[in-house]
């Protein structure tokens, strides 16, 4: 049995990095190989981020010698910054490399990066044996960074499809899930929603995530949406589960995005999509079809589509739709077949190790 190390944050990290890692888990991928899995970094604060990096990082060096592939989980800025010790320490001692990138904005964080910076993420990324992509927009964007093209290889995000279930499509509640902040466009979903109440006075909008929490707040007391709009905190396991299928809608108007777990996982439990074509988005939603991409920051166009949705008489269109996000998911997001691409790289780099 092939043996894997895997890094990566947390197992409570909030994230989609962390969703990813779970599913592995609860698909069974440690019973399909050898696997190991060390934190390098969790969210509880500056000084327990040092101690949980420091703890990682010195059980990584105490083990490596037991394994023989090593798949990183990195995002950007300070994770590929962090992560290039642990890919360099790994190629040193003989062992295969996957780096599997998850930073939404790292276009953003090569174009901060100075001269240095920049040579030096350039160099952990071609020292990786294969490098995962979300998407084939990043794929085309890493093919400008590393020298072998025939290693980036493209897996999809995936979730295990949930059972099932009638949906109630004419609720007018509509569901965010994601980091609170610019970058997932919450607060233009926000100056969008203030409109929509004045002809639809009954929609509702759900909030889950972390991040720009209390702005967030502030934001709803200000516009007086006390009653239209709740924020629910991180969600996760039933709770998540309950809005996803309570919800109508997931709304995802976000400025830069890899695959988002959140959307696939609001088009598996059957809500409308509205997102931006952004990212991997565009191969997920096929606009008007089994959702709808707008361009980033179109708050216009983001308000006429909810509008037409919420509209009582379009509940033939809403049902279509539905049935079409949950068949797409079906078919190609699907964690069994992401974890068969996955196994077949490991077959692949180990087999190259003669």
């Amino acid at each position: 049995m092939k043996k894997v190390l895997m890094l990566g944050p947390a197992r409570d990290v909030k994230g989609g990095m962390t969703s990813v890692v779970d599913n592995y888990y609860e698909y069974g991928l440690d019973k399909k190989v050898e696997l190991k899995y060390i934190e390098t970094i969790n969210d509880k604060g500056k000084i327990s981020k040092f101690i949980s990096e420091k703890r990682g990082y010195k059980e990584f060096k105490k083990v490596i010698d037991k394994f023989d592939i090593v798949h990183i989980h990195m995002a950007s800025r300070r994770s590929t910054f962090r992560k290039g010790k642990y890919v360099k320490i790994a190629k040193n001692k003989g062992k295969k490399v996957i780096i599997h990138l998850h930073g939404a904005e790292f276009k953003v964080f090569i174009n901060e990066c100075n001269f240095k910076q920049r040579q030096y993420v350039e160099e952990i990324l071609n020292l990786a044996d294969r490098i995962i992509v979300l998407s084939e927009e990043w794929k085309e964007y890493m093919e400008t960074l590393i020298r072998d093209k025939d290693k980036i290889i493209i897996i999809h995000n995936a979730i295990i499809i949930p059972k099932d279930f009638k949906k109630n499509l004419d609720t007018q509640k509509i569901l965010f899930l994601g980091r609170i902040g610019k970058r997932k466009g919450i607060y233009d979903l926000i100056d969008v929603f203030k409109n929509i109440i004045y002809k639809y006075p009954n929609a509702h909008l759900y909030v889950g995530g972390d991040g720009e929490v209390e702005t967030l707040k502030k934001i709803i007391k200000y516009n007086k949406l006390m009653d239209n709009v709740s924020y629910i905190g991180w969600t996760s396991g039933k709770e998540k589960e309950k809005y996803l299928k309570e919800c109508s809608f997931f709304c995802l108007p976000s400025y830069n995005e890899g695959m988002p777990m959140a959307l696939i996982e609001g088009m598996a439990y059957k809500n409308i999509a509205i997102s931006t074509n952004v990212g991997g988005i565009p191969r997920l939603i096929e606009d008007g079809v089994n959702g709808f991409c707008i361009e980033p920051g179109d708050k216009e166009r983001l308000q006429q589509i909810l509008e037409k949705l919420l509209n009582k008489d379009n509940s033939d269109r809403r049902e279509q739709i539905s049935i079409n996000a949950r068949k797409t998911i079906k078919n190609k997001f699907d964690i069994k077949k992401n974890i068969e691409n996955l196994l077949k790289i490991y077959n692949e780099i180990y087999n190259e190790m003669g």
